[in-house]
């Protein structure tokens, strides 16, 4: 396999397994300013009802990661800005269940987002934090 077929193989596979990202910031606006300057992203937004306004960072005009602002949302005012990943699997509850035998913490219990598909934020037994993903019809 040459090497661009192996990079090719490569971007498939992380875009198969690690399916969108997402940065949690207390403000939007310094974040969406710092990313669309220094990085020539571009941004989206759309209306989650009652969830309110979900950013995301573009890139060709695609959405490629989302930007949550926590300080929008008194419940998460302790939470430090991070990057966050969602893992794509293949039932989010049978995986949160094989996850808790082997000593990993449920975060957020698994929820469903319309339109958009069901996840849950585990913690693993190191600590680490990762979102489990399947998106809607899938």
């Amino acid at each position: 396999m040459s090497t661009d077929d192996k990079r090719t193989q490569q971007a498939l596979n992380n875009a198969n397994t690690f399916v969108w990202h997402e940065l949690y910031t207390p403000d939007a606006a310094p974040a969406i300013d710092f990313y669309t300057k220094c990085l020539d992203f571009g941004t989206e937004s759309m209306s989650m009802g009652e969830m309110g306004e979900y950013r995301m960072l573009t890139r060709n005009g695609q959405p490629v990661c989302g930007l949550f602002a926590t300080g929008e949302h008194a419940d998460m005012e302790d939470v430090h800005p991070h990057w966050a990943v969602y893992l794509s699997v293949d039932d989010v509850d049978a995986r949160i269940a094989k996850c808790q035998e082997a000593g990993a913490k449920l975060v957020v219990p698994a929820m469903d987002v319309p339109t958009v598909g069901r996840m849950a934020l585990i913690q693993d037994p190191a600590g680490a934090h990762i979102w489990l993903f399947k998106g809607e019809g899938m």
